[in-house]
């Protein structure tokens, strides 16, 4: 019967000794091929805010159409991204896409619900026009009551406004989804959501953030 090996200290330290050549030789391997491996694609960042290249919404992927920063008076708001199914460099070619979408605001500024609110009245009013925005009194008092629970959004956080065929228009805030009464604030008309993206990229908008949104403006991206 064959004795069992004994590991004396000097074929343990030989053991460790191969395992490290082991592990240098892989390393100075991978290394060697790092040159040829495949980058990965650099993020865009605008005013600091990086900028995922596709997400996903309703469960399909969506890419980035364009970016731009929405101001307020003299303050810059918010970093305001733009993703759609495929890429479109007009508002009539965004308004015809057929499927889903998204708005994100990057927050750079503190504001209040109530300031939220109004705001976004505003300005949707001055998107719409006065036929639309009689019809569509309802959804707005909807929109605001989803707004005005939200206390204030601060620098960093994020706001996604997604169009999802069949579910409609949802709002999240930091990935939570806003509600009204307890209950999703999940607004199915698309008249509505056509209307926001007016707000972006309609004739009324500002020219760099429209221009930014649909892809007209390079964006500088991580590194560059």
């Amino acid at each position: 019967m064959q004795e069992p090996e004994i590991l004396t200290a000097t074929s343990m330290d030989e053991a460790v000794s191969s395992s490290s050549r082991r592990q240098f030789v892989m390393g100075a391997a991978a290394a060697a091929l790092a040159p040829w491996a495949t980058p990965a694609q650099a993020a865009v960042t605008l005013e600091g805010v990086e900028l995922e290249e596709s997400v996903v919404v309703g469960g399909r992927k969506l890419i980035l159409n364009g970016a731009g920063v929405r101001r307020r008076g003299y303050f810059k708001a918010d970093v305001t991204a733009l993703y759609l199914p495929e890429k479109r460099t007009t508002a009539e070619g965004v308004m015809k896409l057929d499927g889903y979408r998204r708005i994100q605001l990057n927050i750079l500024r503190e504001f209040t619900s109530s300031t939220i609110s109004r705001i976004f009245i505003a300005d949707f009013k001055q998107a719409a026009t006065e036929e639309e925005f009689k019809k569509l009194i309802d959804v707005i008092s909807q929109i605001g009551a989803a707004y005005s629970n939200v206390k204030r959004v601060v620098k960093g956080d994020v706001v996604n406004l997604d169009w999802v065929p069949g579910k409609g228009w949802m709002a999240f805030h930091n990935g939570k989804m806003l509600t009204v009464e307890g209950a999703a604030a999940s607004i199915n008309n698309e008249l509505a959501y056509q209307i926001y993206l007016r707000m972006y990229i309609g004739a009324n908008a500002p020219e760099d953030l429209r221009n930014g949104l649909l892809g007209l403006t390079k964006l500088p991206r991580t590194g560059d």
